[in-house]
């Protein structure tokens, strides 16, 4: 059977942020088949409503929220429902993101590269950095009390690449992988580990603009020869999160 090893993931409380499609969707799953009781924050009700129903599948409880990870108050609301439905975090997976709109026959480094409005730009730092942030800040209260926490932050190989079509998007998910680092350091002694994920090109809802050239040229430029899955980003958190673990404040490249 492949479900695989026992990382410790039975009773975990854990929240996973974007739950509702792709990579946020395939974590939500996994971590629940784990044994782990999840709760699913999105911006939209409908998927996360759908995932939590898949989740209920494999484990014993899971929640859906409606959350804004940009917005303190609507972070601080939704862990608060978290804590007392399942009276502990302890897993917290940083997925939300935003991608790059592309228009039709656009390409990287197209024209929104230099195009962008200051408040579009600022979105996607939002997003991925202070969503990031207030995350991290809103769940470490109750990990520091139960000295045992487990943060994954998924980014993005762009960030060490540049290679996209938004210096914005580079730029944040470049923040990201600092801000773990901090997070590493500053709550090792609480048994917090901090770590992150750059997945290459995933095939996920989000890339249903890409044009298939795309598709071809990531998977013609990857030493195993496809673009990823969100299963494949979704193993690697299992890894991250699991109970036994001397591994924090690492960022690792997932793209074949």
């Amino acid at each position: 059977m492949a479900h695989y090893l026992d990382y410790g993931l039975q009773g975990r409380a854990a929240i996973i942020t974007g739950a509702g499609t792709g990579i946020g969707e395939a974590c939500a799953i996994e971590l629940a088949k784990g044994g782990a009781n999840v709760a699913l924050f999105g911006r939209r009700t409908g998927p996360i409503e759908k995932v939590r129903e898949e989740c209920l599948k494999h484990s014993v409880d899971a929640m859906a929220l409606s959350v804004d990870i940009s917005d303190k108050d609507a972070v601080n609301e939704g862990v608060k429902k978290v804590l007392e439905r399942f009276g502990n975090i302890d897993i917290l997976v940083n997925n939300a993101g935003v991608e790059s709109p592309y228009k039709p026959g656009e390409v990287p480094f197209d024209s929104y590269f230099d195009n962008m409005e200051p408040d579009e730009y600022l979105e996607f730092f939002r997003i991925h950095t202070l969503g990031h942030y207030l995350m991290n800040l809103a769940v470490i209260p109750t990990m520091q009390k139960n000295h045992y926490g487990r943060i994954v932050n998924i980014t993005s190989i762009t960030a060490s690449t540049g290679a996209y079509s938004s210096p914005a998007y580079t730029a944040s998910k470049a923040g990201a992988n600092t801000q773990t680092i901090a997070f590493a350091k500053k709550y090792g002694k609480d048994n917090i580990i901090v770590n992150g994920i750059m997945p290459g090109m995933i095939d996920t809802p989000m890339k249903t603009s890409s044009p298939p050239e795309e598709f071809e040229m990531v998977a013609r430029m990857s030493t195993l020869g496809r673009v990823g899955d969100p299963i494949d980003v979704a193993r690697v958190v299992l890894f991250f999160a699991q109970e036994n673990l001397f591994v924090t404040g690492q960022t690792l490249i997932v793209s074949g």
